[in-house]
């Protein structure tokens, strides 16, 4: 980013944080500003989100279908992958991923469930019916 430069998009989705930019200056110095997102910035952002949009859509159909758990589908929810929903709800990865399958789902005990509820901040109630 040009010292000259002005980040000065405001957007109602994108302008209301700001974000810390680092530039070099004219002499070659390092320095930073604080600014909004750019045009591009918030186009790039939207086009992330959609695309965030489209896997949760996607897994809530293959749920509704019966072909994945409501546990892949609040993992997809909450922007988690196999991995990080492991660590979250302390259980091991070959697990979560076992707990995808709707038959393995559906005889979880309580304690599993609550792990799993605590991890995606819903009740277990919630999990149980999914959307």
């Amino acid at each position: 980013m040009e010292n000259n430069q002005n980040p000065g998009f405001k957007n109602k989705d994108f302008g209301q944080s700001k974000e810390l930019f680092y530039y070099y200056q004219d002499g070659g110095a390092f320095d930073k500003k604080i600014g909004f997102h750019s045009e591009d910035d918030a186009m790039i952002l939207q086009q992330a989100w959609d695309l965030f949009q489209e896997r949760i859509e996607e897994a809530r159909k293959r749920m509704q279908a019966g072909e994945i758990s409501p546990i892949a589908y609040y993992m997809e929810k909450n922007l988690l992958d196999p991995l990080n929903l492991s660590m979250v709800a302390g259980i091991s990865i070959w697990r979560v991923k076992r707990h995808f399958k709707p038959r393995i789902f559906g005889c979880l005990n309580e304690k599993t469930l609550k792990k799993y509820a605590t991890a995606f901040n819903i009740s277990i109630e919630q999990l149980k019916k999914a959307e």
